[in-house]
């Protein structure tokens, strides 16, 4: 060895980093390593870090935990690095490449991947297939290998196969908990469903709600259940018995109606019981008896709450959206009674499908005993147009209860004049606050610049650039909230700086997204 690269490496052996635990160390791995998003920049995070020094590079290598990550951009010979390294651990095993990345990386077939891992078929953790890009024979074999210790199984089947007679992992998966399936049919009466705590259903052909309330039928323990665009054509049949759910916390149920005469959703929830505690999204695309309906999901959220607790409703969050891709209104909503907390949610084509649901919380508060209830309005995204350019939206709040408190996540403002033929469609920043009520902000993943345009707007500021269609103003505020990422924080300081000194602010706190 030289006497320069001597030098080099007492020089390096000197710092501080060198001298902590290899505990400490392999935790600091780990961090770094479980931030990264994707598979790919996983691996290339973990070559990087093993280059660094000889004790790295052996810290590295001989920490099974951080090589349970087997993903299909692995090659054939890393592939088995991987799995002999990962020694005795549960791995999670995942296939789904978005589209063109296996052409692009050399990926291979995902009925070779399997089989390279199907040897450690015992030891997987977590199975995620997806055969949207790769056609070819069907994954029947690769699903049907014992996995006494599978936890979770995501399948999405692009290709059309018929699953039917498959029974998942031979029914000897004791351990399995989690199962979320897209466009893929199996044999739903079998061992893998029995012990589920959530089952999540997308896109998936069942005839009528007879055989999902037939598979959940015998899932007790079921916590969290998820259906959504399953095709339905048929009536549930007259003899269909109804199903209890004693520990379900969750329910999404948006159904497909082929079959214009019956109303799935409601057939289901017609068939169902679950704990007060079970939050209920649903959706009113599409439906033409929205009243009936409506009425269907408020006596299935709010019958099971005792008076007590209807009565005693202190405060509530509303939560609008409107999804960028359908222009679908999304309406959520908390209910706080004491100890008691109600959750829920509709989607709809309009924003008159959100004033039903929104009309009956307004009774119940009006026959509670709170005499001054604390209420947000959350809006996300597009939410914020509802206040700009739908002024019966915000109308519907000037009935009691009064919003005190506005939350506004990721905002997107609507220019105040729409766009002439020809001209881009920009977006420019509007009002905050329509209520004169507001005496709270809430900012979560909003520029900074932006923050301190709304907050100024919003108390009528004769420096604020913009103005807006609403001529509604606060006098004072009594709190801001602000919530950013890291890279804004900076930003974010100064902009609070010039809020504090504002005395018509009292309190305003900055907080680090996490």
């Amino acid at each position: 060895m030289t006497p320069s690269i001597k030098k080099l490496r007492c020089l390096n052996n000197a710092l501080n980093i060198h001298h902590l635990p290899i505990e400490l160390l392999f935790f600091i791995f780990e961090c770094v390593l479980r931030a990264e998003a994707t598979a790919l920049m996983y691996y290339r995070q973990i070559c990087t870090l093993s280059g660094v020094c000889a004790r790295w590079l052996f810290t590295i290598h001989h920490s099974p935990q951080l090589w349970t990550n087997v993903a299909a951009i692995i090659k054939q010979e890393g592939l088995r690095k991987v799995l002999e390294r990962s020694s005795d651990k549960l791995i999670d095993v995942e296939y789904d490449p978005p589209l063109g990345y296996g052409w692009r990386y050399g990926q291979p077939h995902f009925v070779d991947f399997l089989g390279n891992t199907s040897s450690a078929n015992r030891r997987w953790r977590t199975l995620v297939l997806g055969t949207s890009y790769y056609p070819g024979d069907r994954p029947s074999d690769f699903l049907q290998f014992p996995a006494p210790n599978l936890e979770r199984l995501v399948f999405k089947n692009d290709q059309g196969w018929d699953m039917e007679d498959v029974e998942l992992f031979g029914g000897k998966c004791p351990n399995l908990k989690h199962i979320h399936l897209e466009r893929a049919e199996f044999n739903w009466s079998q061992a893998a469903f029995k012990r589920l705590e959530s089952l999540k259903l997308f896109e998936v052909y069942f005839g009528s709600v007879g055989p999902i309330l037939d598979v959940i039928r015998d899932i007790p323990q079921l916590k969290t259940l998820e259906i959504r665009d399953c095709d339905v054509s048929e009536e549930v049949p007259a003899n269909t018995q109804p199903v209890s759910l004693p520990n379900l916390d969750f329910l999404r149920a948006e159904f497909n109606n082929d079959n214009e005469s019956t109303c799935a959703t409601k057939e289901f929830l017609d068939h169902v019981s679950a704990p007060p505690r079970c939050s209920l999204y649903i959706s009113l695309v599409d439906l033409d008896d929205e009243d009936s309906f409506v009425a269907t999901f408020c006596e299935w959220l709010f019958a099971k709450q005792t008076k007590e607790v209807l009565e005693g409703l202190e405060r509530f969050k509303f939560g609008f959206n409107i999804t960028e891709d359908d222009r679908d209104i999304l309406e959520t909503f908390e209910l706080f009674s004491g100890s008691a907390n109600i959750k829920g949610g509709i989607r709809g084509s309009r924003a008159e499908d959100a004033y039903y649901v929104l009309e009956y919380i307004h009774g119940l508060f009006q026959r509670s005993h709170a005499s001054k209830p604390f209420v947000t309005l959350s809006l996300s995204g597009f939410g914020v147009v509802l206040l700009n350019y739908l002024p019966h939206f915000s109308a519907r709040f000037k009935d009691p209860p009064p919003i005190t408190c506005l939350e506004l996540v990721n905002p997107v403002w609507p220019s105040q004049n729409a766009p002439n033929e020809g001209e881009s469609d920009e977006l420019a920043l509007q009002t905050a606050s329509p209520f004169s009520t507001v005496r709270g902000l809430i900012f979560r993943e909003a520029c900074p610049d932006g923050i301190l345009e709304i907050v100024l707007e919003a108390l009528g500021d004769s420096q604020a650039r913009t103005h807006s269609i609403s001529q509604c103003r606060v006098e004072n505020l009594d709190y801001v909230e602000i919530h950013v990422e890291d890279q804004d924080f900076n930003k974010a300081e100064a902009v609070v700086e010039i809020l504090r000194n504002d005395p018509r602010i009292g309190k305003i706190d900055l907080y680090v997204a996490l």
